[in-house]
């Protein structure tokens, strides 16, 4: 039986792990290894494109196979996709056909499917973290399967013409980085077995990806001509791939079955970071960290292991530890801003004026890489009321709750920010260029 004196503990780490989002959707992860280890997949082909604004991948946690674009930039992958690839070169062509319509052009004439779907609340989020936590993944990933569908249908259904034009990018780019479309290729032959299914059974990747049969005859006509059928990624490429896999696979499957399949020494690096998050969130810490010493005595600069040693020094209520480790994770992972933001709500949790100076250092780190995440800046704010320095306590409450479309709130910090004594010059200006950016807004939502 898990350790009951840990389940808050836990809870809250879950409740960081998987988070709610009204932005665009709620099955959120947000995790520096996943996004870092896809992010860089798609570097190259930035560079080769010339595409200067920055792209983010971001992953949900949904069983599904599908990924999509939005209007800020950021493609979306479901975890399923992840998961059920049978390659990585399968990924890297979802990946570069979603990028094919950012360079397109194509997600800014979505906005209105955005918008709809942005609206949709899912409580889903909370019931499945609380399966999770409980060792239920197939009934957390069934919970978010269903709650999310609706929103997935709203949000991303593009037209044949748009995928034809993403493809043809897609086909283009992977050719200058010799990177092989045999895997895509295979993709669309499983996806277009689909078309005489009930739409029930149809994946969502099917569905928001029409035209499917035309594709394939696409991608196999191009394999025919681009002599680079046989080719694959790098080895270093697919290691990063399957420690991303193993990580997600741990989070995902009931941790029971993961710890009865991976019994025994004899295990290599992932399937052994796989057991230690499923101790972890079993509540044995004493077996998770047993493993976790051994992940770094393998890796000693991975800033990962070192994160998730931690969050299991955190859940075993041993802050000193959790700041020793998650000091190492910050450092190791040049600064990562979600890693500084567990860093800092952990050096607040110590309760020392010390310790307070340091988290609002920290979290202001953690702003700087997060500014549209309107939690960051809340704690950012704790941190700096704590310090006593009440006018950008304020200041970063209001720009909270503008981000969260709270213009109430957002004033009423505001004006008790303008109110304080001493205000700096370059602090008075982020102030009343924040006013105004509120009046506006008031002003657009009276019409």
């Amino acid at each position: 039986m898990p350790n009951i004196k840990n389940f808050h503990s836990i809870m809250f780490f879950f409740l960081f792990f998987l988070v709610w989002t009204t932005s665009c959707y709620a099955n959120l992860i947000r995790d520096t290894e996943l996004e870092t280890k896809l992010e860089a997949l798609i570097a190259p082909m930035l560079e080769e494109a010339e595409i200067t604004p920055k792209v983010k991948v971001r992953v949900a946690l949904n069983s599904s196979f599908n990924a999509f674009v939005t209007g800020d930039n950021t493609i979306y992958v479901h975890s399923g996709l992840l998961l059920d690839a049978e390659t990585l070169e399968e990924v890297v062509g979802v990946l570069a056909h979603e990028l094919g319509h950012i360079a397109s052009g194509h997600v800014a004439r979505k906005a209105e499917s955005i918008n709809k779907a942005s609206n949709i609340t899912m409580l889903s989020t909370i019931l499945a973290t609380a399966a999770a936590i409980g060792g239920s993944g197939d009934i957390a990933a069934s919970v978010l399967v269903g709650g999310s569908d609706r929103a997935a249908r709203q949000f991303y259904y593009s037209s044949r013409t748009n995928e034809a034009v993403a493809d043809e990018w897609a086909l283009k780019i992977l050719d200058k980085l010799e990177i092989s479309t045999n895997g895509m290729a295979r993709m669309m032959q499983r996806l277009s077995q689909e078309n005489a299914l009930p739409e029930s059974h149809q994946s969502e990747y099917y569905l928001t990806h029409p035209g499917t049969k035309q594709r394939l005859a696409v991608y196999e006509d191009h394999l025919q001509h681009s002599g680079l059928k046989n080719a694959q990624m790098s080895d270093a490429d697919y290691a990063g791939f399957r420690r991303i896999v193993a990580k997600l696979s741990a989070y995902q499957a009931r941790p029971q079955l993961t710890i009865q399949a991976l019994t025994g020494e004899a295990l290599t690096i992932d399937e052994r970071y796989k057991r230690a998050i499923a101790f972890f969130r079993y509540g044995d810490l004493t077996s998770a960290m047993q493993d976790i010493q051994i992940l770094l005595s393998e890796e000693p600069e991975n800033p990962y292991f070192y994160e998730l040693a931690g969050e299991t020094a955190f859940a075993d209520r041993n802050l000193t530890s959790a700041i020793i480790y998650f000091d190492a994770a910050f450092e190791k992972s040049n600064q990562a801003p979600l890693i500084g933001l567990r860093l800092g709500r952990i050096l607040l949790a110590t309760g020392t004026a010390e310790n307070y100076k340091r988290a609002a250092k920290i979290l202001r780190i953690a702003v700087i890489g997060e500014p549209e995440w309107s939690f960051v800046r809340r704690e950012y704010a704790i941190a700096l009321g704590k310090t006593g320095d009440i006018a950008r306590a304020s200041w970063q409450l209001a720009e909270a709750a503008f981000l969260s479309g709270d213009l109430q709130q957002a004033s009423s910090q505001l004006s008790r920010a303008l109110a304080q004594k001493d205000l700096t010059a370059e602090l008075k200006k982020q102030l009343l260029d924040l006013k105004f950016l509120i009046e506006t807004k008031k002003s657009r939502e009276k019409k």
